[in-house]
């Protein structure tokens, strides 16, 4: 995937796997409001081997990883996958993605690779198709309308 950079209170377009942030040990937090409706903030944390990368642009161009995630599905709350990198493999959780639909908040910056974008993010897994809602009068009325044409 390609390494995006996300700046504060930016929306997250895609389901990004973290690398590194402006905080220390890795940390960021995010908004979660447009996923879940809950307004207080997540913490979310970028793997010790990644995170002192830091803003070195030379280091993240020239990253070398293989990140092997699970199929795109819509469980918000589950994400499974590995980072690979020289040959040693590490576990990534949810608590190391960052779902389209969050907000960036109180980190000046993070930098991610993208996992899943456009209809396989956890977001767009979630939309179903949205079910025409009728009142029972109205179906009643469509029934009457209906028997007194045939």
């Amino acid at each position: 995937g390609d390494i995006v950079r996300l700046e504060n209170n930016e929306f997250i377009t895609a389901d990004i796997v973290l690398i590194s942030t402006s905080e220390r040990h890795g940390l960021c937090y995010i908004e979660t409001a447009e996923l879940d409706g809950e307004t207080n903030l997540k913490k979310r944390e970028a793997l010790q081997e990644t995170c002192g990368l830091e803003d070195h642009i030379d280091q993240l161009s020239s990253l070398d990883v293989e990140i092997e995630c699970e199929a795109p599905n819509n469980n918000l709350g589950r994400f499974e996958g590995n980072l690979t990198s020289k040959g040693k493999k590490f576990p990534l959780s949810n608590g190391n993605i960052l779902l389209r639909g969050a907000r960036l908040k109180n980190t000046q910056w993070i930098f991610g690779v993208v996992c899943y974008a456009g209809p396989d993010t956890k977001l767009m897994k979630n939309s179903g198709k949205v079910k025409f809602k009728r009142t029972k009068l109205d179906r009643l009325l469509n029934r009457i309308i209906l028997s007194v044409k045939i």
